[in-house]
């Protein structure tokens, strides 16, 4: 997996991933919430001279320009914008490419790929600039911001096992495991005999590692994935490749995906955290799909349309058997969590995880 995404001749290294698949950092709406999500953060650190947005995995930088668009000017002036890739980009995509591409499906197999946030309204500012977004191969260090990695523990590299042993690409044991690998297995999925393991443990150091990037405010992973009680009994691997769900091909031609066991990342990144679905989350911050009231359509026929297809795109950012059922994972740093509307509930009950 590592060699056939991240190798010489690896999918990211070779290919512009949006052309393959689409996910929640594709939509302005999904964009818009980030940008709210971006402003309360800001406002909790005591608005600092400079102001960290790093989206980890960023593509083609499409959230990233989305973010910088929907942000009021005087805290989009403070922005640091960093996109973090295994190839670095020349430029960010223009605004114009936050539509989702149509013949692109969702990367999940069982989740399609301001004020209000869905509104825009008081949160857009104007354009951002050209190149605006600074290209980097790894997460900057000691940052003061906002940290993004939607959908990029499912690229993160793991280990098949079975019974104690390694596994190649056939499902063939091919070695005992490490003990580290070994303790993970036994913490976060005990399985039965001959059952396929997903080992985390390499997810788990790398979200921990990004968690550690920053200083003073959030870090925020948006994935599809399961927690220690409701394990998946099979592989979760799958293939995407030119708009379609393929059998995942290791050479370099696909994008390779494994659900991300949420519940050990967490831990692995320290206790002050809050794991909920992204349908509650979006709800907090003001994203919720509600449909126009009726009466707007003879008020205002155009302005209902555009209402109703706003509506119907957020829909699918909340759907509780689509989008809506992937996680958001927030650390927070130096940072009261009170002050932070996504995080009120994680500050005053007990961290459980919203089912």
């Amino acid at each position: 997996m590592r060699t056939a995404l991240y190798g010489p001749d690896g999918f990211f290294v070779r290919d512009r991933p949006a052309a393959h698949f689409r996910t929640s950092a594709h939509s302005p709406h999904f964009a818009r919430a980030i940008a709210r999500l971006a402003v309360d953060v800001d406002a909790a650190l005591g608005s600092p001279d400079v102001f960290d947005l790093v989206d980890v995995g960023a593509g083609d930088g499409e959230l990233l320009t989305g973010v910088l668009a929907a942000l009021p000017d005087p805290l989009r002036a403070r922005v640091r914008a960093v996109g973090v890739e295994v190839t670095p980009r020349e430029d960010t995509a223009p605004p114009s490419a936050m539509a989702s591409p149509l013949s692109a499906p969702a990367r999940a197999k069982d989740a399609p790929r301001g004020g209000a946030a869905g509104g825009g309204g008081a949160l857009r500012g104007g354009e951002p600039e050209p190149g605006q977004v600074e290209w980097v191969t790894d997460v900057p260090r000691g940052l003061t911001g906002l940290l993004l990695a939607t959908e990029w523990l499912d690229n993160v590299p793991l280990d098949l096992a079975r019974d104690g042993s390694y596994l190649d690409a056939s499902l063939s044991a091919c070695g005992p495991l490490g003990a580290a690998d070994a303790d993970w297995v036994a913490r976060w999925w005990p399985a039965a005999p001959g059952e396929v393991v997903e080992i985390g443990q390499a997810r788990d150091e790398a979200w921990a590692d990004a968690v550690g990037a920053v200083d003073a405010g959030l870090a925020l992973a948006v994935d599809y994935g399961h927690l220690r009680d409701h394990r998946p009994s099979l592989p979760t691997a799958t293939g995407f490749r030119a708009g379609r769900e393929v059998v995942p091909a290791f050479d370099g031609t696909t994008d390779i995906t494994c659900h991300v066991a949420l519940d050990s990342a967490a831990a692995a990144a320290g206790e002050d955290h809050l794991l909920v679905r992204q349908r509650e989350a979006l709800a907090r911050l003001g994203l919720d799909g509600a449909r126009p009231p009726l009466a707007l359509a003879s008020a205002d026929p155009v302005g209902y349309v555009r209402a109703l297809a706003a509506a119907s795109e957020i829909a699918e950012l909340t759907a509780p058997a689509g989008l809506g059922a992937h996680w958001w994972l927030a650390h927070w740093t130096a940072l009261d969590p009170r002050s932070v509307p996504l995080l009120h509930r994680a500050a005053t009950s007990p961290r459980r995880p919203t089912s």
